[in-house]
């Protein structure tokens, strides 16, 4: 509790210090006046805790304490003061507009009702199972309730100025919104509960974003159509079939590991840009191209597809995933299909020519890491044509075996799944995060001492295929996960024109030998 309430904005009076003051004068008055500021808080801190415990020498014992009505404008050291301490009564005004008090031991019993003024309520990872006692918070705008004992949404039927609601990670079984005066409501996360059921989504006019990850769902009925809403998220539940004809104005949709076999009405949805369908363990995904070729990032892996899954020009589309999907080969002429392709993921399939791929003349990343290539001259002969490459991955192939340590799927972040910002209810898209930045500083560590003891002949061959790329790609900055240094250029340069060398020697003597006979 103690610490919430330091960390949630109780303090008026806040020290920012600078390490250059005497360059920045004016900066050092402003620091030297809120550093007394805070000097006065503190005192006062020491006075009204001596005031309340007068024959108390020892306050590190101190396990409650009551600053309710003391006038206090700042609990800043209160846990360096007390650091035993394990219940605080602090009295907060009514005028208060935003209340963090996430993570602490408040229940449904909890009582809100002289915050008449809140607007933004943080009650997050408390023992709640109820949302009656907020009912009387008519100017709330935002609540989050993650990560509590919720069990339905009553007591917030009224709340007409609402505009962002959280319920992640509670109990929730079933949601009749139809029951809700939400007119201006614009994000709901409803994900990680128990949903079975959800209705009247229509009456949600304003709706913006609606996250139902990870429930129970096994259909999802929409009676009216939904003008706003931007961002569906349904993965990790139990369709089998959703109807998205609805949603015409949709510009994101991820339905992952589902039981879908195809979405009904997606033709209808001509303004979607990312459509993500991974993992689906139903008979099998059929999805026309026709009702994807305006989608710009579409991710397909982990479903079963044949070489024909693109069969019409897909001129909008610059991210596609379609890994581990049992590709024996290539939609022909995919070059001229999806001519702006910027990022193309194909790894675990059972690829065995790449040549499909020419054309794809403005692709910037491109992975087919565990598939059939046998050799890799085909390959830098590919990579050579695509003048914006800058990172490519074809380990695990048996052209590159030998060369690089062994890889699992885990040690490839977005193998089967790109990165995604978790905590966003829109997630998706193809930037790094700090999860796949350790694991690939962990594998190239791992590698770099492989490397250091591979025996001659494979050092060399590695280096001279590597240098190869680099002289094809002049952009690249990423090969097999290793980055590519300037002393590593340098090196396989090197190295290959000393092999040059060496051949040219090697066929004048063939000739001059020759001539000798």
């Amino acid at each position: 509790m103690m610490n919430a309430l330091e960390d949630s904005g109780f303090s008026r009076s806040q020290a920012y210090r600078t390490a250059s003051s005497k360059e920045n004068p004016g900066r050092a008055n402003e620091t030297f006046l809120t550093e007394c500021s805070f000097g006065v808080a503190h005192d006062r801190l020491v006075t009204v805790i001596t005031d309340i415990q007068p024959f108390e020498p020892n306050w590190e014992g101190l396990t409650s304490i009551n600053l309710s009505r003391k006038h206090l404008e700042s609990v800043a050291r209160l846990k360096e003061f007390l650091p035993r301490l394990d219940l605080l009564s602090l009295g907060v005004p009514g005028s208060v507009r935003t209340l963090s008090v996430a993570s602490n031991c408040l229940t449904g019993l909890t009582s809100f009702a002289h915050l008449s003024n809140i607007e933004s309520l943080d009650i997050s990872r408390n023992d709640i199972d109820s949302l009656r006692q907020l009912e009387s918070l008519r100017h709330l705008r935002e609540l989050k309730a993650d990560y509590n004992k919720i069990l339905d949404l009553d007591g917030l039927q009224n709340m007409d100025g609402l505009i962002k609601l959280s319920l992640q990670g509670n109990l929730i079984q079933s949601v009749d919104l139809s029951k809700f005066k939400w007119k201006r409501l614009e994000m709901i996360n409803i994900s990680q509960n128990r949903l079975e059921r959800i209705t009247g989504v229509e009456m949600l006019q304003s709706l913006v974003a609606l996250n139902l990850d990870n429930n129970c769902l096994r259909t999802l009925e929409v009676d009216g159509s939904t003008p706003r809403l931007r961002i569906l998220r349904l993965s990790g539940n139990r369709l089998r079939q959703v109807d998205v004809g609805a949603f015409t104005n949709l510009r994101t949709l991820y339905a992952d590991n589902n039981s879908l076999t195809h979405l009904v009405k997606l033709n209808r949805l001509t303004k979607l840009e990312n459509l993500s369908l991974r993992n689906q363990s139903g008979r099998g995904l059929n999805l026309l191209t026709r009702d994807v070729r305006d989608v710009k990032r579409l991710y397909l892996s982990g479903n079963p597809l044949q070489s024909t899954f693109i069969s019409e020009a897909c001129y909008n589309m610059i991210y596609l995933e379609v890994a581990a999907c049992r590709l024996t080969a290539l939609p022909e002429d995919m070059g001229k299909l999806t001519p702006n392709l910027r990022v193309l993921n194909l790894n675990y399939n059972f690829l065995d020519d790449a040549r499909p791929l020419e054309g794809l003349r403005r692709l910037e990343k491109l992975t087919i890491i565990g598939s059939r290539l046998q050799k890799t001259k085909p390959l830098i002969r590919l990579v050579q044509r695509m003048p914006d490459i800058e990172m490519l991955d074809f380990r695990m192939n048996p052209c590159t075996l030998g060369w690089y340590l062994p890889l699992l799927v885990k040690d490839v972040p977005g193998a089967l799944q790109p990165s995604e910002s978790k905590g966003s209810i829109g997630g998706g898209g193809e930037g790094g995060n700090d999860a796949e930045g350790k694991i690939s500083n962990s594998w190239q560590e791992l590698d770099a001492k492989f490397r250091r003891d591979l025996p001659d002949e494979l050092y060399i061959g590695r280096l001279a295929y590597r240098g190869l790329v680099m002289r094809a790609c002049k952009r690249i900055r990423m090969l097999d996960g290793v980055g590519v240094s300037d002393k590593e250029h340098a090196k396989a340069q090197k190295l290959l024109v000393g092999i040059l060398n060496k051949t040219k020697g090697r066929d004048k003597t063939s000739g001059t030998e020759g001539l000798g006979s």
